[in-house]
């Protein structure tokens, strides 16, 4: 008669209770990503509300509650450049129920900007997908004696350090983009920081600087008043809002192209199913007629990307600015 160990039965009461166990774990797993959202989401947006980046954080966020079933909040946290918003965001758990409505600034600039940062893009973030971009072009003083960019680059070329040119304050999209092009194009023009885009406009206008970098969207109708004069768009391709306007790389400084993002971004640690999901949501939210009519009168273009797409853009514009801010010596204010 063949023996059997007194243990055995336990040994196999064990084995039982833990496949019972895992199998419980995995369909508790598979009902979970089967259920998802089960509760509202929170959306941070690191900057106040009104502005172009939280009109952009609704309009998502109203196209995501209508898809998930759950809603999605946009919880505004402005203050400190970005950094309390994004550090906010960076510390909130990774379960798939907080999302961030991230910008080039606070992603890619702060990181480099300053040395001491709560938070790191790369580190603490994980890509969902971008969202939208923004055209930014170089305009000029109506009274600037220059009627294309052949023009202003002779003209700037020819007088090293005479000509100004306006930025909406250190370390700005418009500061940035205008040192890169500095560079590109072999240009010495002087830097005037203001505090805002309206009142670097306005000294625009009025001739007190001579060109700047701005968004479509302000300077749209200075251009068509005749205030202001455009010399080209810095993306690198003829923007869909604007195809007459021809790009700074083929009007005369090759390979230059700078531009704004917008992308959502999730906490690190969230599961890539969920990921996954919102990816799927977000891009085919930026595919109804009516999210591109509503972008498009904000002067900004839906531009949607894979959430590996936008890892890898976000390393790359990280040290596309890294190089101009360690060249020029760019500081944070």
């Amino acid at each position: 008669m063949k023996h059997i160990s007194p243990t055995a039965p336990i040994r196999a009461g064990r084995r039982a209770w833990l496949a019972l166990a895992l199998g419980a774990c995995l369909a508790a797993g598979a009902t979970a990503q089967e259920t998802y959202p089960s509760h509202p989401i929170k959306m941070i947006a690191p900057i106040a509300p009104g502005g172009l980046t939280d009109t952009l954080a609704r309009m998502l966020a109203s196209g995501l509650s209508t898809r998930l079933g759950q809603q999605v909040i946009v919880d505004n946290r402005p203050g400190g450049g970005g950094v309390i918003g994004m550090t906010a965001a960076a510390k909130s758990p990774g379960d798939g129920y907080n999302l961030l409505m991230a910008y080039q600034g606070v992603a890619s600039v702060n990181p480099v900007l300053y040395k001491e940062l709560p938070y790191n893009t790369q580190r603490d973030f994980t890509p969902v997908g971008q969202v939208a971009t923004f055209p930014v072009v170089l305009v000029a003083s109506a009274r600037l004696p220059v009627a294309n960019l052949k023009e202003f680059l002779a003209l700037a070329r020819s007088k090293p350090g005479a000509l100004s040119y306006a930025s909406a304050g250190n370390a700005t999209t418009s500061h940035l983009t205008m040192e890169l092009f500095k560079r590109r194009a072999d240009l010495r023009i002087v830097h005037i920081p203001y505090k805002g885009e309206a009142p670097a406009l306005n000294d625009l206008i009025g001739g007190q600087v001579d060109v700047a970098f701005s968004t479509l969207a302000s300077v749209l109708p200075h251009i068509q008043s005749g205030r202001l004069r455009v010399l080209g768009i810095a993306s690198p391709k003829r923007s869909p809002l604007a195809p007459d306007l021809p790009t700074l790389s083929e009007a005369g400084v090759p390979g230059f192209s700078s531009v704004g993002w917008y992308a959502v971004l999730a906490p690190s640690g969230t599961p890539q199913a969920v990921v996954d999901r919102l990816n799927k949501e977000l891009m085919a939210i930026l595919a109804e007629p009516e999210t591109r009519s509503r972008m498009a009168a904000q002067a900004i273009v839906p531009e949607g990307s894979s959430p590996e797409a936008l890892r890898r853009w976000i390393a790359e514009d990280t040290e596309r600015w890294r190089k101009v801010i360690t060249e020029v010596g760019i500081k944070a204010d």
